[in-house]
């Protein structure tokens, strides 16, 4: 099974990822991890991407939503997303390249088979 994970530390150097409580203050560690599975998205054409995108901007903006419409909770929403889709980019990256590389040895492996079959 395919999984695009990104994770997040409102303090850490990995991600910073707004909590869901507008109340938890700046410096507390917790810790925020999501999962989105692509197995059933083809990441070799373009709408395979876009729809893991998709998924993945939903999930981020769900996570990062502080409730909160003041200057600050805001701004700690943005900064959150970006934090978060900034994580993830690394990971739909090396999804699409693992999806691209699996492509090509499945041609290999095809095309093998053809000429070592007779009459082929």
């Amino acid at each position: 099974m395919n999984y695009v994970n990104y994770a997040a530390a409102l303090s850490a150097s990995l991600l910073a990822l707004a909590p869901a409580n507008v109340g938890a203050a700046p410096n507390d560690p917790a810790v925020f991890s999501e999962t989105v599975g692509h197995d059933d998205l083809d990441l070799t054409t373009p709408r395979g991407v876009a729809l893991l995108e998709a998924r993945i901007d939903t999930r981020v903006h769900r996570l990062c939503a502080t409730g909160g419409r003041d200057f600050a909770s805001l701004r700690l929403e943005r900064e959150c997303r970006r934090a978060a889709l900034a994580r993830a980019e690394g990971q739909v990256r090396l999804a699409i390249a693992e999806a691209n590389a699996d492509r090509v040895r499945l041609a290999e492996v095809t095309a093998t088979s053809a000429t070592d079959t007779p009459g082929g």
